[in-house]
């Protein structure tokens, strides 16, 4: 299932629908193509929209959601004319004025796996209210969730099996990110992304990752930063999230770009942390990877720098691989060329699986890692407030 590990094991764990999840991303993600054909009328309808220089498309969510629109939103850009901007849905709700001028026309994704929170449910109604012009559309994994069902809205669903019953985000996050970057190149008319390719890394991720000496490092750190540019960044801050959730917070975490890094929050590296950089597959973005990789490993400050990267990565940069404090974990040849959304969901599995070892190693059950309910599945305890213009 995981590692040398079967279902049995984790089901000892209290990690019974974690590691189902986890492990089960590969098939779920093979069955976005089937989506697609699905989903073909609504698509030729965003169509005209995504290809409009003037139009505004919003990428929309609240926690691990609002890292796939920071995803999307990044790598749909480089594709498409049209103003592509990742807008939190918990900003839009507290502020919509800061967010959206009131003259905005486009299209507004907006990402949840329930589509029950308050959040998902009221940015709905503040796109109605302050950029009528904005088409919603609903990307989620609950067929009978609130969300799905307002007809607003565009409605697309992942798969069923996508709606995690982990407390935390695990096959929704990826699949929901895939699906979109994906939806958005056929609109576009580009070539679409071997899916294929990799929901195969993610099945080998499964049985190698766990396992690997670069986790061995991973598991010893009592901080962990996460660095990745652009599309990366998102992945990044999922992964710091991932790893935070599935610890019930006994691990801290932070997520930067790896220009940003430098700016402050080095400071936070000492000899317990452990820095894992996402390298991305751009090559002008690849320089500044490659950068920070080589300061935090001469530096020595970090305990370790774990690198996740395409071969592509390490072929440009040999170096970087063979120095003792980096630690590589390299994509195969198949996904050289892949974007990096592509990049982004198998960096972030990573986080999963070390958020489930970490998580099991401290005796926290990853599918309830906060009995107490301080955090809880679907957010709870938000406030809505009437908003006049």
């Amino acid at each position: 299932m995981i590692g040398a590990y079967d279902a049995t094991y984790f089901a000892e764990k209290g990690a019974t629908a974690t590691a189902r999840e986890i492990a089960g991303q590969g098939t779920q993600w093979r069955k976005i193509t089937a989506l697609l054909e699905r989903d073909e009328a609504a698509i030729s309808q965003l169509a005209g929209v995504l290809t409009d220089a003037n139009a505004l498309i919003g990428f929309s969510g609240a926690g691990t959601s609002a890292y796939v629109g920071d995803i999307a939103a990044a790598e749909v850009s480089t594709f498409s004319p049209a103003h592509c901007h990742s807008i939190a849905s918990t900003d839009l709700v507290s502020r919509p004025s800061a967010c959206l001028p009131h003259d905005a026309h486009g299209l507004f994704f907006a990402f949840a796996r329930s589509g029950n929170s308050p959040e998902s449910l009221d940015s709905i109604e503040k796109i109605a209210q302050i950029a009528p012009d904005m088409q919603p559309v609903a990307v989620t994994c609950n067929p009978n969730g609130k969300l799905a069902k307002d007809t607003r809205a565009y409605s697309l669903l992942m798969p069923p099996e996508t709606h995690d019953e982990s407390f935390v985000m695990t096959s929704s996050f990826s699949t929901m990110t895939l699906y979109t970057t994906q939806c958005c190149r056929k609109a576009c008319g580009q070539p679409l992304a071997d899916i294929a390719a990799l929901a195969d890394v993610s099945d080998a991720i499964n049985k190698t990752g766990y396992d690997s000496p670069a986790f061995d490092a991973l598991t010893q750190a009592k901080r962990l930063i996460f660095l990745g540019s652009n599309t990366l960044y998102g992945a990044a801050k999922e992964s710091a999230l991932k790893i935070l959730e599935m610890t019930a917070g006994e691990i801290p975490t932070m997520a930067e770009t790896s220009l940003g890094v430098r700016h402050g929050p080095k400071s936070l590296i000492n000899q317990d942390t452990v820095v894992t950089v996402f390298a991305s597959n751009d090559a002008y973005t690849q320089q500044f990877d490659a950068d920070i990789i080589h300061e935090l490993a001469e530096d020595q400050q970090a305990a370790k720098v774990v690198v996740i990267a395409s071969e592509a990565f390490f072929t440009r940069y040999p170096a970087l691989r063979e120095h003792p404090r980096v630690a590589a974990l390299t994509h195969p040849q198949a996904i050289n060329q892949a974007a990096d959304d592509g990049l982004a969901v198998l960096g972030v599995q990573y986080a999963q699986l070390l958020g489930l070892r970490r998580s099991i190693a401290l005796g926290i059950s990853p599918d309830n890692p906060c009995p107490s309910g301080q955090v809880n599945r679907v957010v709870q305890g938000v406030t809505l407030y009437p908003y006049h213009i």
